[in-house]
């Protein structure tokens, strides 16, 4: 081989070099880019995953202390109409004896 031959091998061998280089380059930028958009993406998902799961929660109580409220005015409401209902004994003396004393 001429020393011309051997100078050209040389130079495309460095070239390749280089290049490798810059792809090795290239990738590590673009793997640091994606970690730091998996970061911040995740880090974005758990801030809105947090602030849906709060307005859920609050919802929940929200819901369940209205219902809770219902329920005690219901009960309250049936204590009162049970409370101010009379008796009528001689009905319900009358009652028994039809169904014991038949």
């Amino acid at each position: 081989m001429s020393e011309k031959e051997v100078n050209t091998i040389s130079h495309l061998l460095e070239v390749e070099q280089n290049a490798s280089a810059l792809t090795s380059q290239a990738q590590a930028d673009a793997d640091k880019k994606i970690a730091a958009a998996k970061v911040q993406a995740d880090a974005r998902f758990q801030e809105q995953f947090a602030q849906i799961v709060s307005d859920c929660e609050a919802s929940y109580i929200e819901k369940t202390s209205a219902l809770d409220n219902k329920k005690s005015d219901q009960i309250s409401a049936y204590k009162t109409k049970i409370s101010a209902a009379g008796r009528d004994v001689a009905a319900f003396n009358q009652f028994l004896d039809s169904v014991l004393f038949k």
